[in-house]
């Protein structure tokens, strides 16, 4: 099996898996009970806290644990515009659904989204941001690394450029960009993770919330971390998201083996079908978006599978409903939209071979071109 959708989700770890089972069958305690289960409990989950930090150069207490990065951007975004009386809000045309729909039900209340365009390779314009900037902006909203594209934008640039407006909040997606690149919550006020992108479980997440910031939270239920996201917490998933965040800065030295495969992949896809076209900028990391003439991408996709070749075509959140949106934002022809797939490299592939894939993904491609007409 050559499993290339690492950005929709990651294969635990084993240290993870294991981390999870003790936490399930033996350390099963609620963290907020008084007793020694409870006291265990609450030690796993302060140590996640402590790595978790650590992979963003944070402070432990500004670590909210969610249950994954749609409610983490969703708990950030809210508890922003539902606690200001600014109405201006920046972000840009290729977020993630759980970004770009919340401030579409925004839209329909009167607030005002800016929505900044992006080039050909998803990278959005400084001087456009600059020009946006204005006295009520309650909030600006940019994904770090975009999840089909693997386009980088320059965060610590567009903190810059926000630091004169002490007023509004700066709120980074970094789901795609965690363990994947170096980050640094420097001059970002809330930033957004997930777990199972970096081989930690599914349903963990957590939401970085810069320590003095005001954040009236809007889910703060029985008091559970700090008051700000009410709910017993999820202790398996949090250990579990602890060892991934460990596992992950421990091997950041090393990404940039997977960008050189990514990179060879690319390679050898243009050069055994050269009239496909890459989309991922050169800085991606670990995505690879690349669109074939003349092909349904929803067909080469189940033709790969029956190799055990697994990719998407594009985000998972998103798959089912067919929706083009960071395609059409990028200017890509709608016949190429059609043909694009999205191969997502992960620590499962450090020992990919890249002109294999590239082999087979030619053999289905020219098999479907030639049943075009």
């Amino acid at each position: 099996m050559i499993y290339l959708d690492n950005s929709s989700t990651t294969r635990p770890h084993p240290l993870v898996v294991e981390t999870v089972l003790n936490a399930l069958n033996e350390d099963f305690g609620n963290p907020s009970s008084l007793h020694n289960l409870g006291f265990k409990a609450e030690k796993l989950v302060k140590k996640a806290r402590e790595e978790v930090a650590r992979l963003i150069k944070a402070s432990p207490e500004e670590i909210v644990f969610t249950s994954g990065g749609t409610e983490s951007n969703f708990l950030a975004i809210r508890s922003i515009l539902d606690n200001t009386e600014d109405r201006h809000v920046i972000t840009t045309a290729i977020e993630h659904p759980s970004v770009a729909s919340v401030f579409s039900d925004y839209a329909k209340l009167g607030y005002e989204i800016t929505y900044l365009p992006v080039d050909r390779e998803g990278h959005i314009d400084l001087e456009e941001l600059r020009k946006s900037l204005r006295k009520d902006t309650a909030l600006v909203s940019i994904m770090a690394v975009n999840n089909e594209l693997g386009s980088y934008q320059p965060i610590e640039e567009i903190s810059k450029i926000l630091k004169p407006y002490p007023k509004l909040y700066f709120h980074v997606d970094a789901v795609q960009a965690l363990g994947k690149r170096p980050i640094s919550v420097e001059g970002i006020d809330l930033l957004t993770m997930s777990g199972h992108k970096i081989e930690g479980p599914k349903g963990i997440g957590a939401l970085y919330i810069k320590k003095g910031r005001n954040f009236i939270s809007v889910m703060p239920g029985g008091g559970q971390e700090r008051g700000l996201r009410g709910g017993t917490e999820n202790v398996p998933g949090i250990a579990g998201f602890g060892v991934a965040a460990k596992l992950a800065r421990e091997r950041m030295g090393e990404i940039k083996k997977l960008k050189k495969l990514k990179d060879e992949l690319a390679i050898n896809l243009k050069e055994l079908v050269p009239d496909c076209q890459i989309n991922s900028p050169g800085e991606s990391v670990t995505i690879l978006n690349v669109s074939f003439p003349k092909v349904k991408a929803e067909v080469l996709l189940h033709s790969l599978e029956a190799e055990e070749i697994y990719v998407s075509t594009g985000s998972a959140c998103s798959a089912k409903k067919k929706e083009h949106r960071i395609l059409e934002a990028i200017g890509l022809p709608l016949d190429l939209q059609e043909g694009t797939i999205r191969f997502s490299l992960g620590w499962v592939n450090d020992q990919l071979n890249p002109r294999e894939v590239a082999e087979k993904v030619a053999i289905k491609v020219k098999e479907i071109q030639s049943l075009w007409g």
